[in-house]
């Protein structure tokens, strides 16, 4: 690659972002290729106002290079025009360029667009930074898995945030991970205490006080020993308050006083206790809302929000989606091999429910992946469609046919044909008359009559 800041660059060019202004920041990742083990980081290329050429052998200023026998010598070319809207242009492929699951010609490329050439998948990103925030960026961590810009920054914020003794309010859509965002705030808090977690809609309004503060012995009935509650059980550790939006709002104040005075009493009991707790809470609901509303305190919602943490949904990292398939096909069934139709249609699906929907999907293929080796049509129905539904000419799970099968090496070859043999030894004519039995002025003969480019795209007989 003749670009040196794409190779396995894990953060933003930060000569690309300048001042206290957000600069945007442009990236061509490759997230699958035939050649590289499922979910590997692959090269991440800046997109900008000089032509990206990419394929098997490109040739230009900028390239990018793909080791992918079904990617032609020169496959396609990337622009940014002057106002930063994006292009990419097929370069006469033979198997072709697809965006979003679409063969084109030329195509606008937006953020999350997914491009394939041949065998190998690549995805945009459209990202605005500022200088701070490109100093913040944080790299992958077994917990919180992915290598885009957004999660970057959501590690990064954790790293600033964790050794302090802020309360952190988490906010995200189902399934994005927010129990792992408050894992990793514990881990890297560095606090001796435990890590307990409460669900708050699924607690009992009756009994949420007590598994949250404790209760004495006989405080009410059934308490016939007592019970210290998950604030004392947490104390000098974190305590996760998962849809903190559903708390009751009978415990709204106690757990105002709690947070404003570090300390918990008891149900039945007049004196209080001390407790180191950090605090961490999390919805997938509007609690600004909810305040607005008058369900939610606005005093409480201020103590909870001493730092604001939003996790992005998956759609909109979706250069994430391999890496995250990559770990749950490593832990799951190591050694699965997935099809590149298989990693697009993942790639190509909306995902409303996130990391936590793409986990489930992947274990359930799975468990249809018999033979090692996991295709489209191991995914559930309305994931692979798009895939199944694609024409023809599209590119298969299946390995192509032998050369000698698609282009018989005794006949005549018409026009495609021979393209396919060109293509199949890199333009070298003398081992395409090789394969034919014919001399090399045979073949260009063949070319001229058929309008097949040779000599890396020069005109037969130029």
């Amino acid at each position: 690659m003749n670009d040196k800041r794409a190779g396995g660059d894990t953060t933003a060019p930060q000569s690309s972002v300048v001042g206290t202004t957000p600069a945007r920041i442009q990236l061509l990742h490759v997230v699958h290729a035939p050649e590289a083990a499922l979910g590997q980081v692959g090269p991440r290329v800046p997109i900008d106002t000089s032509e990206l050429v990419v394929g098997r052998e490109p040739q230009g200023a900028r390239t990018l290079a793909l080791v992918d026998a079904r990617v032609s010598r020169s496959h396609a070319a990337i622009r940014r025009d002057a106002s930063g809207d994006v292009h990419v242009q097929d370069g006469g492929s033979t198997h072709g360029t697809f965006v979003n699951g679409v063969r084109v010609e030329q195509a606008p490329l937006a953020h999350g667009s997914v491009l394939r050439m041949g065998d190998t998948l690549m995805v945009v990103s459209d990202t605005l930074l500022t200088v701070e925030q490109a100093k913040t960026l944080a790299p992958e961590t077994p917990g919180l898995i992915g290598t885009s810009l957004a999660m970057q920054r959501v590690r990064g914020e954790i790293a600033l945030v964790a050794p302090r003794p802020l309360s952190v309010l988490v906010l995200g859509e189902t399934g994005v991970g927010k129990e792992r965002v408050a894992e990793e705030l514990h881990r890297a808090s560095g606090r001796a205490g435990p890590l307990l977690a409460i669900n708050c809609a699924a607690v009992a309004p009756a009994l949420a006080e007590s598994e949250l503060f404790g209760h004495a012995a006989g405080a009410f009935t059934g308490a016939v020993q007592k019970h210290d509650g998950l604030f004392v059980a947490a104390d000098r550790g974190t305590l996760f308050l998962d849809e903190v939006a559903e708390l009751p709002a009978a415990l709204q104040p106690k757990l105002l006083r709690t947070l404003a005075t570090g300390e918990v009493r008891a149900v039945g009991r007049s004196e209080g206790r001390k407790v180191d707790v950090r605090v961490v809470a999390a919805t997938h609901g509007d609690l600004e809302g909810a305040v607005q509303g008058g369900s939610f305190r606005a005093d409480l919602f201020a103590r909870l929000a001493g730092w604001v943490l939003v996790v992005p949904p998956l759609r909109d990292r979706r250069e994430d989606i391999v890496r995250l398939t990559g770990a749950f096909v490593g832990r799951l069934a190591p050694g699965t091999r997935v099809t590149a139709n298989a990693a697009e249609a993942l790639l190509l699906h909306a995902w409303p429910f996130n990391v936590r929907e793409l986990e489930q999907a992947v274990s359930a293929a799975l468990v249809r992946a018999t033979e090692g080796t996991l295709r489209h049509d191991h995914l559930p129905e309305p994931i692979a469609r798009p895939i199944a539904a694609r024409s023809r000419g599209a590119p298969s799970d299946a390995p192509p046919a032998p050369l000698r099968v698609r282009v018989p090496a005794d006949a005549v070859p018409d026009a495609e044909g021979l393209r396919l043999v060109l293509e199949e030894f890199g333009g070298n004519v003398a081992r395409v008359a090789s394969y034919f039995g014919k001399d090399r002025k045979q073949i260009y003969r063949w070319a001229e009559r058929l309008g097949v480019k040779t000599d890396g795209g020069r005109p037969a007989g130029s």
